[in-house]
């Protein structure tokens, strides 16, 4: 069956070919499809995609025929690739029906497991394995969670089809989207109501089987702190709900690694090839089956924003990254919630009132409060509170937002919970034992969430120095030179620093190139992105990294250069990144090469480029152009951002595309070069160059459909079609040096430049470049 879906199709078999983006199909079954690519060991799925969501919910909330009839067609596909039967009476097949945004949304919408048991599948199934408990077991976990989800906690009776079963499972997946706590999410974290949730029907495997299965959840580092190593929880003899649900506290992995050293051994080293593709922490849901090993999902994990940080400089200082990508990585607002508070030495001193696991670093103090109603109420009348329950719910939701701090008796710090105070930058502590913090009600509690304890009243803290954190130091000083503005430390301020505070709402008109300015309103991405935009020099703030990675965000990438050298013409409609990229790309070049790249006259480049010489990012010596570190740096991160915003599945796909005709081309200019015999081709034979040149042309045409499709994807890389047609007509003209002239806009040259962006944009490594073929180097160009 054919994994990627053609016409009208809303319904895709994720066995690793699947080409559909991240927002048809899902993250979750992106991830699915992504780990069966890399071939490790995940059970077989298929998906809905988000444009049957859509569907649903326009056509008054119904599984429509056609849809449903797709669904049937890809189980049937599931019962072949497992060799059971959904509802059959011999090796029966059960699955899981998952939601699955294209944004990462835990715990928001419904999961559904165990899917398609009935008192006779049970019966079955308990033959098949000799162990009537685990089968009652198995039904029971439906049942309830049927009930649940689908039924809404109604007494009806559950249906004995499975199919019925399924449909209806479908739709509640479905609905999920638009539940109550999955809309209070979206608008907290600013994403988009329109964008709907995939739904993944998953083949099961059972954590619940014997002594030798289990399940867990996984990070390839610390979400907390973002170190090594890998670090997550397990549970014997569970599925996957309990370990992120909440209600159970769950064993530190090292617990697997000691029942189970060869499985624990394989699972660390599937993780440690997730993370190296991804090239980001992995959150990773898994199950051992009687001591096999299978992966469910993969995803980039939610961490502290302590652990965006420092995973940022690891990743880069360990390779797998630049070091502007890893600005890019970081929020602004990201950084803030990085915890200004820390405990004074003297609380170390204090019996703390409960003790339990860290979820999110930081220190919050408030009266405890169990209710998230009350947590929620008591917030707007502007008090500070902590609110502790036994266990949580994503229907809590709404009070973790209200609440300064988080703090639960049961569940582990891989549970929906904690994820979710991680994600938020909530100081959170959980596993703190049975009737411990619920108890706590109507006191006031110092919690801290990095000891993982809670302390009686308000203790003392002390407020934390931004120099003093090395990770934090390093970014400012990668950061710094990529952007136009100086910022400047609170105790560092100059005597004539403008204070825009007292021109309280006018503090715009105080703004004239070259000053230097203070006030709180810097300490806003909108306050500092206006004094940078305006020319100000300098910039004097608490935080020198927020303000940074605020600058980034605004920095002019698609903007064109503005002269300040008279009337001179300038490149007005061409992007910065555009600019660095060719220059980056040619190494040096002269005005006359970058024009005809360009598309511009002569008198125009030298203007165009002069305000990104004045930033430091290029260098003009002896009527030549070269970047300068800071200028390399700034391309990193500028095609870091453009990486950002492509879908990745359909970059590599069309990369995928790509190179069968860079084969081609390679062919092509080897013969251009060469003749068949290995001698060296002197353009003497008119008849071999028309034919060499017919293929070239042939060549043209047959990929001008695949740069309409970059163009897509990046629009700056349109002008690599105007390129290419330019180069393609001078040689039909008659001049046969823009064939791979290197010092021109030959035809190889331009293909040349084509192909390190396709590399760049696709994210690839030096390793899958050298696998790929470069379509000759610049020293195999010849003329």
């Amino acid at each position: 069956m054919s994994a990627s879906a053609t016409g009208s199709s809303k319904v895709v078999a994720v066995d690793g070919s699947c080409r559909l983006p991240r927002e048809e199909i899902g993250g979750k079954a992106w991830g699915i499809n992504r780990m069966r690519a890399l071939g490790l060991p995940v059970p077989p799925a298929f998906t809905m995609t988000t444009h049957a969501c859509r569907e649903y919910h326009d056509a008054d909330r119904i599984v429509q025929e056609a849809l449903w009839a797709q669904i049937v067609v890809h189980l049937k596909w599931l019962e072949e690739v497992t060799a059971r039967r959904f509802g059959g009476t011999q090796r029966p097949l059960l699955v899981s029906v998952r939601s699955g945004a294209a944004r990462s949304m835990p715990g928001m919408m419904d999961t559904i497991l165990n899917l398609g048991i009935n008192a006779d599948v049970e019966t079955n199934l308990a033959a098949e394995v000799d162990d009537a408990l685990y089968a009652a077991d198995t039904h029971r976990r439906f049942v309830e969670q049927y009930r649940k989800v689908v039924l809404g906690g109604r007494s009806e009776p559950v249906p004995a089809d499975p199919w019925t079963q399924l449909r209806a499972a479908i739709a509640a997946v479905f609905e999920s989207w638009h539940s109550p706590r999955a809309e209070l999410y979206r608008r907290n974290r600013n994403l988009p109501e329109d964008g709907c949730t995939a739904v993944t029907i998953q083949a099961m495997v059972f954590g619940n089987l014997d002594e030798r299965s289990g399940t867990g959840v996984l990070f390839s580092r610390n979400p907390i702190t973002g170190e090594l190593p890998a670090w997550g929880e397990w549970l014997t003899r569970a599925q996957g709900e309990e370990v992120v649900s909440g209600h159970h506290t769950p064993r530190p992995l090292d617990a697997l690694r000691d029942q189970m050293p060869e499985v624990h051994a394989e699972l660390m080293r599937a993780t440690a090839t997730l993370e190296a593709d991804a090239r980001d922490i992995q959150d990773i849901e898994f199950t051992v089956e009687s001591g096999r090993l299978w992966l469910l999902q993969s995803r980039v994990a939610k961490r502290s924003p302590q652990a965006a940080v420092k995973a940022a400089v690891a990743f880069a200082e360990e390779g797998l990254i630049s070091k502007p990508e890893a600005l890019h990585r970081l929020g602004a607002d990201q950084v803030r919630q990085m915890p200004a508070l820390q405990l004074a030495q003297q609380a170390a001193g204090q019996a703390p009132l409960a003790v339990g696991v860290s979820a999110c670093p930081g220190v919050a103090t408030g009266v405890v409060v169990t209710d998230p109603e009350d947590a929620e109420a008591r917030a707007r009348r502007g008090e500070d509170v902590i609110l502790a329950r036994a266990s949580t719910s994503p229907e809590d939701l709404h009070g973790i937002i209200a609440a300064h701090g988080l703090m639960t008796e049961q569940g582990g710090s891989t549970s929906h919970a904690a994820v979710v105070s991680r994600e938020l930058g909530r100081p959170c502590v959980v596993g703190c034992g049975s009737n411990t913090v619920t108890a706590l009600t109507g006191q006031r509690v110092t919690l801290d969430g990095a000891s993982g304890r809670v302390w009686a009243g308000n203790l003392a803290v002390e407020q934390t120095d931004e120099a003093s954190i090395g990770d934090l130091r390093k970014l400012v000083e990668w950061g710094l030179p990529l952007i136009p503005i100086k910022l400047i430390k609170v105790g560092e301020a100059p005597a004539d620093a403008v204070d825009l505070d007292t021109f309280s709402e006018n503090w715009r008109g105080a703004l004239r190139p070259g000053i230097t300015v203070r006030g709180r309103v810097l300490e806003t991405d909108e306050g500092i992105q206006v004094v940078m935009a305006a020319g100000v020099r300098a910039a004097v703030v608490r935080y020198r990294l927020p303000a940074l990675l605020a600058c980034l965000q605004s920095a002019p990438a698609e903007t064109g250069a503005k002269s300040r050298w008279g009337n001179a013409p300038v490149a007005s409609d061409i992007s910065e990144l555009s600019l660095l990229r060719l220059v980056g790309l040619k190494g040096r070049a002269s005005p006359d090469i970058l024009a005809d790249s360009l598309s511009l006259a002569v008198d125009a480049v030298l203007p165009s480029y002069m305000p990104l010489c004045e930033r430091g990012l290029c260098v003009i010596s002896g009527n030549v152009l070269r970047l300068t570190p800071a200028g390399r740096d700034r391309v990193a991160l500028l095609l870091a951002e453009e990486r950002a915003h492509a879908d990745p599945a359909a970059v590599v796909a069309l990369y995928e595309d790509f190179c069968v005709f860079n084969a081609e081309l390679k062919q092509v200019m080897t013969a251009w070069q060469l003749k068949s015999d290995g001698i060296s081709n002197d353009h003497g034979d008119a008849d071999y160059d028309r034919a060499v040149l017919r293929r070239l042309s042939d060549l043209h045409v047959r990929v001008n459909p695949l740069l309409q499709r970059l163009a897509q994807l990046s629009p700056r890389m349109a002008a690599y079609a105007v390129r290419l047609a330019n180069a393609h007509a001078r040689v039909a003209a008659g001049d046969h040096g823009y064939v791979a002239r290197i010092i021109a806009d030959s035809y190889h040259t331009v293909w040349f430049e084509l192909h390190a962006d396709m590399i760049s944009l696709a994210g690839l490594t030096r390793k899958a470049e050298t696998r790929a073929g470069m379509a000759g180097g610049p020293d195999s160009r010849n003329g």
